[in-house]
This record gives structure tokens, C-alpha cells and sequence, in this order.
């Protein structure tokens, strides 16, 4: 078999790994309902419709081509990274620049986390987590217990999630801290913050970690359809079904009641003063953590934008549709 072949086999093989673990993909799509058409959104804690809040001016969008279809981002130190799980790449930008640095990565990377001298690839194809840092070359693959398909760094480790386990990772050497933690279901997203680390788990719960034992802490968040997680501005946030944003309480663990509704959601981030949500159609959506209110008018973005990040003062949209990161600067 040639190069071409063996990593086009390769790529089917890590892609199957994704999405055989709760289907988070189709399932958040299905659920989501990503048809262009927009039914207005719902502030976090009331039913009503609510119109744009009063805002500061909207934010200055630019558009970096990156090619391909990024699908995973992350912000840390001085640069953003940003993985295609189907090509098998990975490309850093230096925000005060759009030129985007190829990184050799030893796999096709599922998901992308960054710490402030680089950051770390999950490599489910191989069954490892790969170090990338900015002034030495990638370090070799650590192999995992299992076969990791999504991370987050933060809360002193990093975090890795196969298909229903997590393990707390040693955040220098990506070594084993401990004895991996089972979720009782496909865990789906996750996220490290606000004391805790949150997960979704089988479409319909977020269960927190405690950072210290790695062990489930408290009884779940029950939130239908959950497919992605977020942590920051002082709550941990989660996306669930038919695009619902839910906010959960980091101290109880307890989802919040009436969670707004958007559209065809996607993605999620805390960070630079609110909750920021992509969808489908293009565009990107500012909630108010506090009030949960919908703030000023969205924001155009390109073509699925299938993952977002914030740091280096700016929100940061991987868009998978257009082959395009941009940089979203309030």
C-alpha cells in the first residue's frame, strides 16, 4: 500500500474511533437541527424571546486560510493551534500574525489542547497523546491506556477522554497520573475549569471531576442530548439538545433551569467577558454569563464553524466548511 493509502486508511480508522464513541458528531448535529434558517434565541434561566441587549460596538472578524478542514483549536502562550483530524495536520499562528506554521504531528490529531509553552494532540490512531512546542521539535507519541479522542488542560493535569474513560496526565511529560476513571457511558466532550473538570456524558448528563482524585464528584447535571462543555466566567457551560445552552452551577454541580435556545449550535467557549456559541449557519452568538441574555447582533463567521477557542485577547473559530480560522476581536 502506498503513503497515500496507508494514511487515508489510517484517517478512516482514527474517524471511526470518534465517531463510534456515542456518534458526538452526527448525534450533535441531529440534535442541534443546523438549518440556516434562524428562530431566535432565549436568555440562560427564562423561556421568553428575547431581543439583542443593549452592547459595545461589534467585534472586528479576520479571516486566516489555514486549507483543509480544521475541526479542533486551542489557545495557549504565544500561539494558536489548530488540527485537522481528516489530513492529519496540525498549524500554529502567532496572533500578531496570519501566517499559519505547519507542525508535524506523528498521527491524525481528533483533538487539540494548549498550555503556555505549546501544546498536546490526541492521537487515537495510535492510541497516544503527542507534546508539540514552539521552540523544539514534536516530541515522540505517549501511549495512553486507551485510545484518546478528546483533551483539556487544565486544573494542574491534562485530561484525556477515550470512549469511556478519562485519565489525568502528567501536563510536562504526558505520563499516567493514577488509574484511569470510568464514566459509566460514552463520554461525548470535555472540559477543565472553574475548580472541576466537566464531562458529557451519553447525550444526556455533565459529570464533574474532581481534579485532585480524578474521580466523579457529585451526582450529574442532567442535560438532554449534551454534546459539548465549557468552563469559564464563572460557571461551567453546556450544549444539549435542539441547541439548548445550559449553565451549571460549579459549586453544586446542578443544571440551571430554562436554558436558552439556539439553532443549530455547534461549539462553545467562556472567556473575554461572555459565553460565545457558533452555529451551523455561520455565525457566532454572545450570551451574558450573568443574566444569560443574547448580547448585540451575531457574528459572521464561515462555513461550519466546527470548534472555538478564546485567549490571546481575541475568540479564535475554526471553520470547517471554508478551510479558515478567524479571529474575533471584542
Amino acid at each position: 500500500m502506498n503513503d497515500g493509502g496507508e494514511r487515508r486508511w489510517v484517517a478512516t480508522g482514527a474517524i471511526g474511533v470518534v465517531l463510534a464513541a456515542g456518534g458526538v458528531v452526527a448525534i450533535a448535529l441531529a440534535l442541534s437541527d443546523s438549518d440556516d434558517e434562524d428562530e431566535g434565541t432565549t436568555a440562560v434561566g427564562t423561556s421568553a424571546t428575547t431581543e439583542p441587549a443593549p452592547s459595545p460596538a461589534q467585534p472586528r472578524v479576520r479571516r486566516i486560510v489555514v486549507g483543509g478542514r480544521p475541526d479542533s483549536i486551542a489557545v495557549g502562550g504565544d500561539y494558536v493551534w489548530v488540527a485537522d483530524s481528516l489530513r492529519g495536520t496540525v498549524r500554529r499562528i502567532h496572533p500578531r500574525g496570519d501566517r499559519p506554521i505547519p507542525v508535524e504531528a506523528a498521527g491524525f490529531p481528533t483533538d487539540v489542547a494548549a498550555d503556555e509553552s505549546g501544546a498536546w494532540v490526541a492521537l487515537p490512531d495510535r492510541g497516544a497523546v503527542q507534546r508539540l512546542s514552539i521552540d523544539e521539535p514534536p516530541a515522540p507519541p505517549v501511549r495512553t491506556g486507551a485510545f484518546p479522542y478528546r483533551l483539556a488542560a487544565g486544573e494542574g493535569a491534562l485530561w484525556a477522554m477515550s470512549q469511556k474513560a478519562v485519565e489525568k496526565l502528567d501536563p510536562g511529560t504526558g505520563g499516567a497520573e493514577g488509574e484511569p476513571t470510568r464514566l459509566d457511558g460514552a463520554g461525548g466532550a470535555i472540559a477543565a475549569g472553574e475548580g472541576s473538570v466537566w464531562v458529557a456524558r451519553s447525550n444526556r448528563a455533565v459529570v464533574r471531576l474532581d481534579p485532585e482524585t480524578g474521580e466523579v464528584d457529585g451526582e450529574p447535571a442532567e442535560v438532554a442530548g449534551a454534546f459539548k462543555v465549557a468552563a469559564g466566567e464563572g460557571s461551567a457551560w453546556a450544549l444539549g439538545a435542539a441547541g439548548t445552552l445550559v449553565r451549571i452551577d460549579p459549586d453544586s454541580g446542578e443544571a440551571g433551569d430554562d436554558p436558552a435556545r439556539l439553532r443549530g449550535a455547534l461549539d462553545l467557549a467562556a472567556g473575554l467577558g461572555y459565553v460565545w456559541v457558533t452555529s451551523g449557519d455561520g455565525r457566532v452568538f454572545r450570551f451574558d454569563p450573568d443574566s444569560g441574555r443574547q448580547i448585540g447582533e451575531p457574528i459572521r463567521v464561515g462555513r461550519r464553524p466546527r470548534a472555538v477557542a478564546g485567549g490571546a485577547g481575541s475568540i479564535w473559530v475554526a471553520a470547517t466548511g471554508d478551510g479558515a480560522v478567524y479571529r474575533i476581536t471584542p
